[in-house]
């Protein structure tokens, strides 16, 4: 970059050498000329010092333009100055210059090096400034592409996208200012999110200045259509200033989506779905009927379902690899519990697993599936281990706890095979609960795992409370993570944060070679995914 910045200059001086030269010859031609026809001595002497006048304004205005472009390469010089430094961490040193950017950099270096125990709060800043927006405090655009990219790569993967739009909003801040309109846009944001508090997971993004992108993974049709009528009327009944119709005031747009969808034909047919909902003048919502047939089953049918398989205990287990990043040797196996339905078709948990919290089952199919991986891990004398990923409910049950006692009892040498997966946002929101169940964990020597690390923009300080030994980065941080500056700032400042606590890093989703590559670069530990399958696909087996 510093070459640039010379090798602009040079070219800017040679361009007014250029110019000095032409207006010189320009104003000898006129002297001479005068000199030849006239000979009067007051016209060489107004052409002198118009010459004179001229050279001093270009050389003026070359200094100023020089100096704009010194300060234009400032910031990104003390950007790359930086990250050369942080190339050796022991000569890291806090930038003195005086323009924003280098001052910013200045005291995130010296927090991070002074501040060891406030890491996590370094890392919260990083992680907001890459995936938040500043105003609102909700995801930016990228956040949101992030995280509908990632799921829409997830097996089983059904959902709803929503654009919200508020038309009054860009009047109201015409009439009473940019602080107002912002005070109501955060008022309305706060009204979608109390409308949403029985969801189990939603992603909540400012996509434009007035305009709200919602991501609900699990939804089918019917609850979308119920909740979005909801939405437009809690939307339409927050007040609003004196002259502000709340009749045409918001418009949704809904997009309905299944796995392997493209990303942008989500967003285009919400977006598309919204400007119907425009242009038919009253707030309201609308979505196109793309004749979907939905997976989803009657309650009592799902019930009836679910009775059967538990009864029979007819999960299906499969296995898939954690690879070691630098011997690709296998570290462990992440346990995927699969069901069939009535037809014999496989269903992978994102699809039934809803359903088993909606009837009540969640502590006995936990139950079930770490009985039938403790006698696996006892009869198939594996030597890798395996993590189970288990829900909150279960953690939080006192049933479940002595239940697993009594499993542990029964396979009394697996427990330092079993890796224990907590959600990164339960383990945020729960912690003083769940210190006791992972305490217990421990004791029984097993070990704890963070899942899902990234999914939402939460603080890293539990990290440095709880007997963590490896975090598992969410696929929206993994998915084409050689192409996402951001995402890669958030896993620096992972490890940065990782590494004295001897917490390792492992990433999930890995599907191309450059995501592994510049993950390995990154200092991640591990790996997961399918660009792994093939050469360890004789590891992976279905216990049925």
């Amino acid at each position: 970059m510093v070459a640039t910045k010379a090798q602009l200059v040079k070219v800017i001086n040679f361009g007014f050498i250029v110019i000095q030269a032409a207006i010189a010859s320009i104003f000898f031609a006129l002297l001479a000329l005068n000199l030849l026809i006239s000979s009067q001595f007051v016209i060489s002497i107004v052409i002198v010092i118009a010459a004179v006048l001229m050279f001093f304004i270009i050389a003026r205005f070359k200094r100023v333009l020089i100096t704009k472009v010194n300060e234009s390469f400032e910031p990104i010089q003390a950007i790359e100055e930086w990250a050369d430094k942080n190339n050796n961490e022991s000569i890291i040193s806090p930038n003195t210059a005086n323009y924003s950017v280098a001052v910013a950099i200045a005291k995130l270096q010296q927090q991070l090096l002074t501040e060891s125990t406030e890491n996590s709060s370094f890392d919260m800043l990083l992680r907001e400034k890459a995936l938040l927006d500043g105003e609102t405090g909700i995801g930016n655009r990228e956040y949101f592409n992030n995280r509908l990219e990632a799921l829409l790569k997830e097996e089983g993967a059904h959902g709803a996208v929503l654009f919200f739009h508020f038309k009054e909003c860009d009047i109201i801040q015409s009439l009473h200012g940019k602080q107002q309109a912002l005070v109501l846009l955060t008022t309305l944001i706060h009204t979608i999110q109390h409308r949403l508090t029985h969801l189990p997971s939603y992603f909540i993004a400012r996509r434009n200045e007035f305009e709200i992108a919602l991501l609900i993974p699990d939804i089918y049709v019917k609850e979308t259509e119920k909740l979005a009528s909801r939405l437009v009327k809690n939307l339409m009944s927050v007040p609003l200033p004196i002259g502000i119709s709340n009749d045409e005031f918001v418009h949704i747009g809904i997009s309905f989506f299944q796995c392997n969808a493209k990303s942008y034909q989500v967003m285009s047919e919400a977006d598309m779905a919204l400007r119907s909902a425009q242009l038919q003048g009253p707030s309201q919502w609308f979505m196109y009927d793309k004749d979907e047939v939905e997976q989803a089953k009657g309650s009592l049918k799902w019930r009836t379902l679910l009775t059967k398989i538990i009864d029979n205990n007819a999960f299906v287990i499969f296995f898939q690899p954690v690879i070691e990043q630098d011997t690709n040797k296998i570290l462990h196996h992440e346990v995927l519990a699969k069901i069939r339905d009535t037809e014999g078709k496989l269903l992978n948990a994102r699809v039934f697993m809803p359903m088993v919290h909606k009837c009540g089952f969640t502590v006995k199919v936990d139950l079930l599936i770490v009985e039938q991986v403790c006698k696996l891990l006892t009869h198939e004398l594996q030597e890798e281990g395996c993590s189970l990923n288990l829900s909150i409910e279960s953690l939080l049950s006192i049933q479940f706890i002595d239940k697993f006692k009594v499993i542990l009892n029964k396979y009394p040498n697996v427990a330092s095979k079993i890796i224990i997966e907590i959600s990164e946002y339960h383990l945020v929101h729960n912690l003083p609960l769940l210190k006791p169940v992972m305490d217990f964990f421990k004791a029984q020597g097993m070990s704890l795992l963070s899942d899902k690390v990234g999914q939402y923009v939460v603080s890293s300080q539990y990290l440095k409370e709880c007997p963590i030994s490896s975090i598992k980065l969410h696929r929206s941080i993994v998915l084409n993570i050689h192409n996402k500056p951001e995402n890669q700032t958030v896993v620096q400042s992972l490890k940065a944060i990782c590494k004295p606590l001897n917490i390792n890093i492992y990433a999930l989703g890995i599907e191309c070679e450059e995501e592994w590559r510049i993950l390995k670069k990154l200092g991640v530990n591990g790996g997961q995914g399918h660009f792994f399958t093939k050469p360890v696909v004789q590891v992976v087996k279905a216990i049925h």
